[in-house]
């Protein structure tokens, strides 16, 4: 049979049918067209007659949109041979300069992109035309941004807050495009002269273009792709999958897409070298039967294709199960509980799968009409009322509390009666911020969309002063006025902190508002009504539970019934010092201070608290309006300060302390807090005692000065030199004591925890650490390696190495009872799959959900990004779980993501609701039931070696306690980039001090948490072109320091298993760190390129010694080409940077390299760059902490230690949590969370 006259699919399947359709003349031939692989041929011409052809499809088809220009960017940079992406291995390019035979071109990912013909002033064209000829004589070039081929884009969100400048390239000419139907991730690739690139998201101009070319395309290769891989799977399973996609372009599948793409894919499987298989699969026998039969006739027609060899396959990709699990293709659409469905609606283009009863609809436009015009007349009728004077206000005397009380329990005004307790609205007065609204004067000057809030506030009357004239009143924000702002409820209010008095003609009216308190359901609320639940703090924006004493406090008789007011006067109280009745000591700040106290009080420089020891204190003997006390001491010395005294085998512990003879006075406002300094003979238990508080010590010695020269000149501190305060004393052992009781008995019952998104279980472990509170029960992580790590550290856990939505959806059902098929782990389906989770099981959820569209420096964020959406499974499962205490993470661009953003072209996602994100995870939580708290913690101020600013929410349920953030234990130079923008008013939302000279400890230097560990370096690749006198340093050197070969394409450089450190410990952080015995160390590093090798041998052993310490003969093009990224942000410090051992880690990422975003990356004893266990180290993980990796992956380890909550974040955190659970605890509050028998 003639290739020409090859049947076609429909002529095989239905020969019957076939034999009545008309024979095309002239149709295209194919070869293997599943791989299609089509060159630029300027030369080509449409044929007579086919253009009318192609118009006659049957199947619907999209239109091209009109002519558009793409517009030269000013700074894009064009493609060459010597072009470099960071963190590229391919270093020398590909041309017609070298010898490319053998060379594989590198593979790079395109963003922002679009695709154009210079020879026509830059028209947009689809990629179409290369295939199907429009008969001009088209060449096609592209510019977009150019990145690395991240296959895990959660890589790059980790990098959230790098300086980098992406790169804009204009490519040369598209030499062809490949698109592989037969594998169901393969990418649009272009190729270029010099290498290959991932088409990624399009350019807002140029997406209809995309659109056009790819939407049938990929349909087809879903349906092809699934036929090959499963060739028994019935089409109805397959329609199944199909309808819970997401296509590109962020609409969820329909079923009629399958029929509009049907001629693309009997093109497709015409193509296949054996069509007659495909056919007979069920997914393609069942569409072919009921398709329109389309001849290849009247189908778009092909040129021949180019069956040259097609792009390598990214190295990272093969054979590597926790990438796969990853790529766009196999995400879940994202599942939710009909709640967060109802709240999530008109934000998310993603069609949401309700698992439940579907939320109620929105009501239609006529009900709504119908509402809005009835909540506006409300409106003016409140707003023609606060026009009217309001002269009559009246009472009776038996509406006195008692006869000769000033104070009224009832008052009528303008015939209206307000009681105490009433809920009211006020005219909108005057503010710090903006001048009060206008009360117009035309009521249709009132826009229909208008709110109560937008003119009056709210109050509850406390109590009524007749005297005065004037009511005392509570006031209450509406959550539009809140953080929550566009995202409120629109019947919610909040107990603000404040109150006032308010004169009677103020009072416009009174409204209904119910009081939700703890443990009560919310009632049905009217659409005039309003609700309030908890207490909103503006300035920590918290949202807390309302105070029960609140309610008891306003039956009190006037005027001290005020609960905001004994709130404020206790506050202002601690403003002023005040001697003790004793007359040992002062009262300050909330603190009292006594003689023998140690205290942390301010340093001016840089650096940790000062310690003192009280020796007395003077008030001035005449006050003024400036004057307070002064504290007399005895400065108090750190051990960890005089390095150069301390003997080799004494730690350098931050806990250890001395007292000196040097005296200092300090004025009374420089005082922190007491700390406690006990003798260490008196500490039964060491390690117990620091882990308590940061703020505890211990004292072995005495020195006349601060100033240590030799450790001898110590003297043994005798017990008689340092008497106490016993009250103060006394009082921290019986807090001890209450502690270790609480810890002994909520151990029996740990708090059973779920981490979401586990990673390698770093987040719950440190709060687990910190607190003593919790077990880690159940985690859920997608990757294989994660999970295989999570088993190995975690033992004890259930873990499930599944898709949380996934899993969502398998709980929901199981525990409703209704029809599921059993699921089995992603990677081995042999294990166990563990039991599912049901609503009880679970009391905290941790959950660091993944953070890649949310961050500023992601190049593929796309606001149809369904990843995105993993938030709201995330509220799915504290909706379902309904757990006591829930943890979130995220990068700090979380808070600049709104799902209703738009793409706003190249690269930035622009417009919605600003903060969007957050505030709808607040709403969510608030109306879940749970009190929040929010901010940014810098890692570097709790004890990790590293700047790390992460973005983190606390929420619990109303009624128990809310714990707060940690505040710094210790003192880090980084101290901006922690302030969060209040969206309403612009205030600094802060919920932590960060003052340099106010925390307890100097931060952890990266010699501190590493310096023991073994030392090599690696090995010079070409040593033979040195120098003699370089060669010869490198044999000396190798001497002391082992040199071993990195050699590319081995798994790793370093040793595995045990090995022998270089120190013994000098540190506490290297105590902690080895506490516990490791079967393998990890002290290995990833292998690069020889030449990249050879640049770090060559990076002096100086600290931040970078790529300006290279012969020019050393240089890449990204650092020494004026138009590289690096050269436009004036050539950077940082690439092939060294670590200074007295400084800090940059932040830990996924993707560690000596040219990556993050290059700073080279050890600082080192020639080398850092190990596995030092990044580890650089995250607080202990060294029997080992990582698994399926395929022996060095990256995989990396990406699961860049992933990591760093563990003394986490431990810090979990102690404020024990300390909020303690304090539960004494006040016998037995509510869910069970601690006694």
């Amino acid at each position: 049979m003639s290739r020409r006259n090859r049947p076609s699919a429909f002529d095989v399947s239905f020969p019957e049918e076939a034999a009545s359709q008309p024979v095309a003349s002239g149709s295209n031939p194919r070869t293997n067209l599943l791989s299609t692989d089509f060159s630029n041929d300027s030369n080509r011409k449409r044929k007579n007659g086919e253009s009318e052809m192609d118009d006659n499809r049957i199947s619907k088809r999209r239109q091209l949109p009109p002519v558009a220009y793409y517009d030269t960017q000013p700074e894009e940079i064009r493609e060459t041979r010597h072009l470099a992406v960071a963190g590229e291995d391919f270093e020398d390019g590909y041309g017609s300069d070298d010898d490319d035979q053998g060379k594989e071109k590198p593979v790079r990912a395109l963003t922002s992109f679009s695709i154009f013909d210079p020879k026509h002033r830059n028209e947009m064209v689809s990629l179409t035309v290369m295939e199907e000829d429009d008969g001009e004589h088209r060449e096609f070039e592209a510019a977009g941004y150019v990145v690395l081929a991240f296959i895990n884009e959660e890589d790059e969100g980790q990098e959230d807050g790098l300086d980098h400048v992406p790169q804009y390239i204009r490519l040369g000419s598209i030499l062809r495009f490949t698109f592989d139907f037969t594998k169901e991730s393969d990418p649009v690739y272009i190729e270029t002269e010099f290498a290959w690139y991932i088409l990624k998201a399009p350019s807002l101009r140029y997406q209809p273009y995309f659109q056009y070319f790819y939407a049938s395309r990929r349909v087809a290769q879903l349906v092809i792709s699934t036929a090959i891989a499963r060739p028994q799977e019935s089409y109805e399973t397959f329609l199944d999958k199909f309808l819970l996609r997401v296509d590109t372009f962020g609409r969820t599948h329909q079923k009629d897409d399958l029929m509009d793409s049907i001629s693309e894919i009997q093109t497709a499987v015409e193509g296949y070298e054996n069509p007659q298989h495909l056919i007979t699969t069920p997914i393609i026998k069942y569409l072919f039967r009921r398709a329109p039969n389309i001849p290849a006739y009247e189908r778009r027609p092909r040129r021949q294709i180019n069956t040259t060899q097609g792009p390598p396959p990214m190295k990272s990709i093969l054979g590597n199960p926790d990438l796969a699990v990853l790529k766009p293709e196999n995400q879940t659409p994202t599942h939710v509980t009909p709640s967060i469905a109802s709240l999530a609606r008109g934000f998310v283009t993603e069609q949401l799968i309700v698992l439940g009863p579907p939320p109620p609809p929105p009501p239609n436009k006529g009900t709504l009409a119908a509402q809005e015009e009835a909540a506006h007349k409300r409106l003016c009728r409140l707003i023609t009322a606060a026009k009217v004077r309001r002269k009559n206000a009246t009472w009776k005397q038996n509406d006195r509390y008692n006869p000769k009380s000033r104070y009224l329990k009832v008052i009528e005004i303008n015939h209206e009666t307000y009681r105490v307790g009433d809920f009211v609205i006020i005219p909108i007065g005057q503010s710090d911020k903006k001048p009060p609204p206008f009360l117009p004067e035309n009521l249709a000057d009132v826009p229909l969309k208008s709110a109560v809030a937008d003119y009056f506030w709210f109050a509850k009357i406390i109590y009524i002063d007749a005297e005065i004239g004037k009511a005392h009143v509570h006031w209450l924000e509406h959550g539009s006025n809140t953080f929550l702002g566009e995202l409120a409820h629109p019947q919610e209010l909040f107990y603000d902190d404040t109150c006032t008095h308010v004169v009677f003609e103020l009072i416009v009216g009174k409204v209904n508002v119910h009081e939700v308190t703890q443990g009560r359901a919310q009632p049905a609320i009217g659409p005039d009504d309003f609700f309030v639940k908890f207490v909103h703090n503006k300035n920590l924006s918290t949202f807390t539970s309302i105070d029960k004493r609140q309610n008891e406090i306003i039956k009190a008789n006037p005027p001290y019934n005020c609960y905001t007011s004994q709130k404020f006067e206790e506050h202002e109280s601690k403003r002023v010092p005040v001697l003790l009745k004793e007359k040992d000591g002062v009262a300050y700040g909330g603190h009292t201070y006594h003689f023998h106290d140690f205290v942390l009080y301010r340093s001016e420089d840089a650096g940790p608290a000062h310690i003192g020891y009280i020796t007395d204190i003077r008030f001035p003997v005449r006050e003024t309006a400036t004057s307070s006390p002064k504290i007399y001491m005895r400065r108090v010395g750190r051990v960890n300060s005089i390095l150069e005294a301390i003997p080799f085998d004494v730690i350098k512990d931050e806990r250890h302390v001395f007292l000196t003879d040097e005296q200092v006075a300090v004025p009374i406002a420089d005082l922190i807090r007491v700390c406690f300094v006990f003798p260490l003979k008196s500490i039964v238990d060491l390690e117990q005692w620091v882990a308590l508080s940061p703020d505890h010590f211990y004292i072995r010695y005495k020195h006349p000065t601060l100033l240590v020269h030799a450790w001898e000149d110590l003297e043994k501190l005798p017990s008689h030199e340092l008497p106490i305060c016993k009250p103060c004393v006394e009082g921290e052992l019986e807090d001890r004591r209450s502690t270790l009781e609480f810890l002994a008995y909520i151990q029996r019952h740990p708090l059973k925890s779920l981490d979401l998104f586990a990673g390698v279980g770093a987040f719950s472990h440190g709060l687990l650490q910190g607190s003593g509170c919790l077990k880690l029960t159940h985690a859920i992580e997608i990757s294989p390696s994660a999970a295989a790590t999570l088993r190995r550290n975690f033992p004890d856990a259930q873990v499930y190495n599944q898709c949380a939505n996934t899993m969502l959806r398998y709980c929901i059902k199981r525990h409703g009872d209704h029809p599921t098929k059993p699921i089995k782990h992603l990677y081995d389906s042999k294990l166990p799959f563990p039991e599912y989770l049901k609503p009880g099981d679970i009391e905290v959820v941790v959950a660091g959900f993944p953070c890649q569209s949310h961050s500023d420096l992601n190049m593929y964020k796309r606001a149809d990004d369904i990843k995105s959406n993993l938030v709201l499974t995330t509220l799915s499962w504290v909706d379902y779980m309904k757990p006591k205490i829930v943890y979130f993470e995220n990068v700090p661009g979380f808070l600049r993501f709104s799902f209703d953003a738009e793409q706003a072209g190249k690269y930035k996602v622009e417009g919605g609701v600003p903060m969007g994100g957050m505030k709808f995870v607040v709403r969510a939580l608030i109306d879940l039931g749970y009190q929040v708290r929010f901010g940014l913690l810098q890692a570097g101020n709790y004890g990790t070696p590293q700047g790390r600013v992460r973005l983190f929410i606390i929420a619990v349920l109303d009624g128990l306690p809310l714990p707060e953030f940690a505040q710094p234990s210790h003192d880090f130079p980084v101290t901006h980039n922690l302030t969060i923008k209040h969206p309403i008013d612009g205030e600094s939302i802060r919920p932590i001090r960060t003052d340099r000279g106010t925390a307890p400890h100097a931060f952890v230097t990266i010699d501190d948490a590493i310096g023991d560990l073994p030392r090599f370096d690696w090995k010079h690749p070409t040593p033979s072109r040195v120098s003699a006198a370089k060669q010869r340093e490198m044999r000396e050197r190798a001497q002391v320091i082992p040199s071993l070969e990195c050699k590319y394409g081995s798994p790793h450089c370093g040793y595995q298993g045990p090995a022998n450190y270089y120190f013994n410990t000098k540190t506490t952080y290297q105590v902690t760190a080895r506490a516990n015995p490791t079967t393998d160390l990890q002290h290995f590093t990833r292998c690069l390129l020889p030449k990249k090798v050879a640049r770090v041998v060559t990076i002096p052993l100086s600290a931040n010694a970078d790529y300006r310490a290279l012969r020019p003969d050393q240089y890449e093009w990204q650092i020494s080409n004026p138009l590289s990224s690096i050269a436009r942000s004036n050539f950077r410090a940082g690439v092939y940077g060294r670590l200074d051992l007295n400084g800090y880690f940059p932040t830990t990422v996924t993707n560690v390299d000596p040219t990556a975003k993050q290059s700073k990356v080279l050890n600082p004893y080192c020639k080398r760059m850092v190990t596995v266990r030092e990044l580890a180290r650089s995250q607080g993980f202990p060294d029997n902490f080992v990582f698994e990796s399926i395929n022996n992956n060095v990256v995989t380890m990396h990406r699961q230690i860049g992933n990591a909550v760093p563990l003394p974040v986490g431990y810090a955190l979990g102690r404020e949590l024990r300390i909020s659970l303690h304090r539960h605890w004494l006040k016998g509050l037995e509510n869910a969370i069970q601690v006694d028998d």
